[in-house]
C-alpha cells in the first residue's frame, strides 16, 4: 500500500490515524520523503500536493478538505475525519464590507475556491495568489482583503483584520485514488472502518 502524509499541522495526527489502521509509520526522526516500511511506502508531501500524489501514484492519503476543493483532483473522498477542523475565510479591515471589496485585491493561496466564492456573491476582484504569510498582504498594501484559514482568529486580529465571512469549514479527510478503490477495495475498507473508530474515539 502506497500512503500519502501531508507535513505540517496535519502530519502527526494523520500519522495516528493510519497507525490506528494497522500501519507501521516510526518516521519521526527520518528527513527522508519516501520511505518502504516492509510492504508499505510513505510519501511525506507538502499538504497542497498530496491529492496530485493520490491522483496519480498513491493509494490513499490525507489532507484537509480545503485542499482537496481547491486542488480539484479526481479522488474520492470516503471519510472526513475529527481532526484539523478550522474554517476558510474572508477576512478584511474593519472598514470593508463585502460589497465594499468589488475591484479590490484579494490575497490567498486558494485562488480557486476564492474565485468561485467571490463569483456566487457577483463580486469582481483580482486574486494576488500567495504561498504564506496571507494576513501580511493588507498591512503591506498588497492587497486589500485576504481568504485563508481561521482556527482561534488571533492572527488576523493581530493584523488588523476582522472575518467577514465564512467560505467553507474544514478539517482532514481521507482520500483514496480511484483505481486502487477498485483493486484493493478489501483491504482499504479495513483501513477506512479502523480510521472510523479513531474518529468515534478522537477528542
Amino acid at each position: 500500500m502506497i500512503i500519502t502524509i501531508p507535513k505540517g499541522k496535519l502530519m502527526d495526527e494523520s500519522i495516528k490515524a493510519f497507525e490506528n489502521a494497522g500501519f507501521d509509520l516510526s518516521i519521526s526522526e527520518s528527513r527522508k520523503l519516501r520511505i518502504k516500511k516492509g510492504d508499505n511506502e510513505i510519501i511525506i508531501a507538502r499538504a497542497m500536493d498530496v491529492p496530485f500524489y493520490v491522483e496519480s501514484y498513491a493509494d490513499l492519503g490525507i489532507c484537509g478538505t480545503d485542499v482537496i476543493k481547491e486542488r480539484n483532483c479526481d479522488v474520492m473522498m470516503p471519510l472526513q475525519l475529527k481532526f484539523g477542523k478550522c474554517r476558510l475565510s474572508l477576512c478584511a479591515p474593519k472598514k470593508y464590507k463585502l460589497k465594499d471589496l468589488n475591484g479590490k485585491k484579494i490575497a490567498t493561496k486558494y485562488p480557486n475556491l476564492t474565485s468561485k466564492f467571490f463569483k456566487s456573491h457577483g463580486i469582481d476582484v483580482k486574486i494576488v495568489h500567495l504561498s504564506g504569510s496571507i494576513e501580511l498582504a493588507p498591512v503591506m498594501g498588497m492587497a486589500d482583503a485576504i481568504v485563508d484559514i481561521v482556527q482561534t482568529g488571533e492572527t488576523i486580529r493581530e493584523n488588523g483584520l476582522v472575518e467577514l465571512k465564512k467560505v467553507m469549514d474544514v478539517s482532514a479527510a481521507l482520500i483514496v485514488n480511484r483505481l486502487s478503490y477498485k483493486i484493493k477495495f478489501d483491504e482499504i475498507r479495513r483501513i477506512m472502518d479502523n480510521m472510523e473508530v479513531f474518529n468515534y474515539e478522537y477528542e
